[in-house]
């Protein structure tokens, strides 16, 4: 420039102000952009189960989090993408253990059992119930959440049991009912009750060996009761 004049862009003006922060102090790495998500989703999940969907708001979680809201919109475009990931990243049944328990080939007195088993060990964990009692108060209001959970973290239990009840019907071990039909009968035999009272925070009088006893009553009534007619 003419007499040597320097023109000085001051970062703090602008648009690019972030950008400017941003060359200065470098990029965060991989490692840091994932403990970022990770510590985003942690928050996230818990200020929906404590203070219910309608009252968490993008602004808590990213103050929590010690982020920007900008940063919290890059990753999550809306509250509902948020509610839905961090309901992912909890991964509150053990999808895996259940898939081994689906391919079993022996008779269906053998693995209805171990599946009550699973049924009763990953749906009455505690975040679970928390979750629960967060569909049932706003449900009403946010169908889109009771549509997530029942399509993401429900369906896969249900569609698991159906294959199941198809291969014991085609066995002749059931009776000639929609497989679908009987896994959801099931799923109510096993867990309807309980979690009805463990949502309304019931007290729980009844110890291990009780509910234990009580699946094992539950699954041999619903054998009996699924038998091919005489």
């Amino acid at each position: 420039m003419d007499g040597g004049e320097t023109t000085h862009h001051s970062v703090g003006d602008g648009p690019n102000q972030t950008v400017g922060a941003e060359r200065r102090r470098g990029r965060p790495t991989k490692t840091a952009a994932a403990g970022l998500s990770h510590t985003i989703l942690e928050i996230a999940f818990r200020q929906f189960l404590e203070a219910g969907y309608s009252a968490t708001s993008m602004d808590s979680v990213a103050a929590e989090a010690r982020t920007s809201k900008r940063t919290l919109y890059d990753r999550f475009p809306s509250k509902q993408r948020l509610f839905e990931a961090a309901l992912h990243h909890q991964i509150l049944f053990n999808y895996d253990a259940l898939r081994v328990l689906e391919t079993q080939t022996g008779p269906i007195a053998e693995v209805l059992p171990q599946i009550a088993v699973w049924l009763r060990t990953n749906t009455f964990a505690p975040r679970t119930i928390s979750l629960f009692r967060l569909l049932a108060a706003e449900g009403h209001r946010h169908p889109e959440l009771a549509d997530y959970s029942e399509s993401r973290v429900l369906r896969p239990i249900i569609v698991a049991l159906t294959n199941v009840f198809a291969r014991a019907r085609e066995r002749g071990e059931v009776r000639d009912m929609p497989p679908e039909f009987l896994a959801n009968q099931f799923v109510q035999a096993i867990c309807g009750g309980d979690i009805r009272a463990s949502i309304y925070g019931v007290p729980k009088t009844d110890g291990a060996d009780a509910i234990a006893l009580r699946t094992q009553y539950a699954v041999e009534l619903f054998l009996r009761g699924a038998a091919p007619a005489t």
